[in-house]
């Protein structure tokens, strides 16, 4: 199983003859992208337009700059500044390269790992790195399955097959998404536009820091109890013409940004992630297989049975129970069908 880490490293006190080197290459590369307009930078930077960017799609914005992985260096050198210095290649420094003092948000790992990574401007307008590391993890012998439903009320509601007691993450993200809407409203009311932008910064930052909280307690409950994890895919789920309020409310929830973080959190620790369809999963019951009605946002009920439980609760046993159908196939190797079958005989004999 292969795991992919981003190292984001901060680049300290260019000198004026770096910086306008970095600027050349770096600005050269958006007139290459948007204009087709050749500036004189490195042609290993000009080919990342055809490999990287679909050439149908480009938008008058910023690109990344691929810093192609045969093209970096990395030494340690004991400075006041800092330990970490990188070489990436220039045209103002053809085949001599820039070194670069680097202040790396984690360790580095070996080189040898090193993928094609990316130099970005940020909000404040200075140099960054995103170096990508690729490496093969052993994927672990899986003796249970986690399941994760993704909600309104709770962002993500987890169940185990060994123990199907519930677990409900992110229930204060919807209060901080109405909290900060409230303030937008009241500025917006002022015309006070600096303070709206100032305001959303703070929220994404809230918001980014509670799913790495939510997505670290997920998978770190996966490999204690090895358990492979099944999560709802909600691909496309804002495309569906829901209703005004109900639209508003899927397009302001980080869906997609946990997902992600689950994903590449799981694949360091050789966990796969399986995602299926979430179709009827909030309206079927998990006891009976019959359909029910949503009395409210957070209670089901089915029509047939009676039985009335938690709505995340029910979703997320019936993602448990549709892995079955999912092991028919291929698509799943390296889990046995047998741990399948003994989740939903767990979830039957409740």
């Amino acid at each position: 199983m292969l795991a992919t880490k981003v190292i984001n490293a901060g680049i300290l006190s260019l000198t004026k003859t770096k910086l306008d080197a970095l600027d050349h290459e770096y600005n050269g590369f958006q007139w290459w992208m948007q204009f087709n307009i050749d500036k004189d930078i490195l042609s290993q930077h000009k080919r990342a337009k055809g490999w990287y960017y679909d050439t149908k799609k480009i938008k008058y914005k910023d690109y990344p700059l691929v810093i192609p992985k045969n093209q970096v260096w990395f030494r340690k050198k004991n400075t006041k500044l800092t330990p970490h210095w990188i070489k990436i290649s220039v045209r103002k420094r053809k085949g001599i390269g820039l070194w670069l003092p680097i202040k790396p948000h984690k360790e580095l790992m070996n080189i040898k790992y090193l993928k094609d990574s990316l130099l970005i401007k940020n909000k404040k307008g200075n140099y960054e790195l995103r170096l990508i590391f690729q490496y093969k993890v052993n994927e672990i012998k899986y003796n249970s399955i986690t399941s994760i439903d993704l909600g309104y009320s709770n962002i993500a509601t987890v169940c185990n097959s060994c123990n199907v007691k519930p677990i409900f993450y992110g229930r204060n993200i919807k209060g901080i998404r109405r909290h900060y809407s409230y303030l937008r409203r009241r500025l917006g009311n002022k015309k006070l536009l600096k303070k709206i932008k100032k305001i959303n910064d703070k929220e994404k930052r809230i918001i980014e820091q509670e799913l790495h909280k939510i997505s670290n307690s997920i998978v770190s409950d996966a490999a204690k109890n090895e358990s492979l994890i099944v999560i709802g895919n909600l691909k496309g789920i804002r495309r569906k013409n829901r209703g005004r309020k109900i639209n508003k409310i899927l397009g302001h929830m980080p869906y997609f940004r946990l997902t992600k973080f689950i994903e590449y959190k799981a694949m360091q620790n050789g966990i796969r992630v399986i995602k299926l369809k979430e179709y009827n999963t909030s309206k079927t019951c998990s006891k009976c297989g019959n359909i029910g009605t949503r009395l409210n946002q957070g209670l089901f009920k089915c029509n047939d049975c009676s039985y009335e439980v938690n709505a995340d609760f029910n979703a997320s046993m019936n993602l448990l129970k549709m892995l079955p159908d999912y092991m028919s196939g291929s698509r799943a190797a390296g889990l046995s069908p047998k741990i399948a079958q003994e989740a939903v005989s767990t979830i039957k004999s409740l």
